[in-house]
């Protein structure tokens, strides 16, 4: 293998790709084996150490309780392989199980995947990998941005532009063992920083599993503070539902399940392609995704298929729901494709 040198630095050359996928969520996997279904070499590069991470940050619930789109084939090949394995529940999913599936459906479909790995633009068509499995080289015709922040974007060079939002400062679930079947809303107290006193609790796949969402309004610019905050005050809520509702007194931690959601205060800047692309809902309703915003001003051969582009006030909760991030990532295959083809 010939070695790229850069910074004086030395980068294993992993070769060239049509595609290099940036991002190993719903969205970044739905476009990989979309292209790699249609003939495209792609290459997918993730943070995590497996894909289908937002399916933890979904709290295993994969669409909003009233979803009125129809879930999208590539996501219903999924929910079909969990449900034959007992792993689905109207829906709910097992998060992972639904991991395995969807990496088996990527290994299946062609694509390369490379874990535990971040990117940087290069030169003349580079991208940089840097990671667990130290400097790496690969080089693609459209690089495709499926991270939470378009985080390849932005060093590429993207627009943003700051909002408003009224979305809760952080999200955080946590899963329990409880006896309780059927979701409901749980009053908690109102001298914890809960956006509403309550917390969400949602019947999980197997038995005795209850997933407990929680809204918190805890304001820091220090992520590694959010974290052990809000970690501390859902241990502090699952001790009190223990302590006053019965139905918990049986109940013991299992694991936090997902890591915070920030407020999307930035949004990036698309192209003034109107087209609209797809559609994603969330509670708050259904709104529409242009072409344009999955094109980022200042950027070439670049698209983006992260809850960084704007589809609506509620958009990061939207893009968290499994089917919505589905959309985004097939509808992003589109104009990837063209870029691949010359047409962009």
């Amino acid at each position: 293998m010939r070695s790229i040198r850069r910074d004086a630095a030395l980068a294993r050359d992993l070769g060239s790709f049509d595609a290099l996928v940036v991002g190993g969520g719903l969205s970044g996997w739905a476009a990989a084996v979309s292209l790699a279904r249609g003939g495209r070499g792609v290459l997918l590069a993730a943070e995590h150490t497996s894909l289908g991470h937002e399916i933890w940050a979904a709290m295993s619930i994969w669409a909003p309780p009233d979803a009125a789109l129809p879930a999208p084939e590539l996501w219903g090949e999924v929910v079909r392989e969990l449900e034959g394995a007992n792993a689905a529940r109207g829906t709910m999913v097992d998060p992972v199980a639904a991991q395995v599936a969807i990496e088996r459906l990527a290994i299946g479909a062609g694509v390369r995947m490379l874990l535990q790995v971040r990117a940087h633009p290069g030169e003349g068509g580079t991208t940089l990998l840097t990671g667990k499995w130290g400097l790496m080289a690969a080089r693609a015709a459209v690089a495709i941005d499926a991270t939470q922040g378009a985080s390849l974007a932005e060093q590429a060079g993207a627009g943003f532009e700051l909002r408003e939002t009224g979305e809760p400062v952080v999200r955080r679930a946590l899963m329990v063992k409880t006896g309780l079947s059927e979701a409901r809303r749980v009053e908690v107290g109102d001298d914890l920083p809960l956006v509403d006193g309550t917390v969400m609790c949602w019947p999980g796949v197997w038995p005795g599993d209850v997933i407990l969402e929680a809204e918190f309004a805890v304001p820091t610019d220090d992520r590694d503070a959010l974290e052990i905050e809000t970690r501390m005050q859902m241990a502090e809520v699952a001790a009190r539902l223990r302590a006053e509702h019965g139905e918990f007194r049986q109940g013991s931690l299992v694991t936090i399940a997902h890591d915070p959601i920030l407020p999307r205060e930035r949004v990036l800047v698309g192209s003034d392609d109107p087209t609209v692309a797809a559609q994603v809902e969330c509670d708050a309703g259904t709104f529409d995704v242009t072409r344009g915003a999955m094109l980022p001003a200042g950027t070439e051969r670049l698209v983006v298929v992260s809850p960084a582009i704007d589809v609506g006030e509620a958009s990061m909760r939207a893009c968290q729901h499994a089917p919505n991030a589905v959309r985004l990532g097939l509808a992003g295959a589109g104009p990837a494709a063209e870029i691949i083809d010359g047409g962009i």
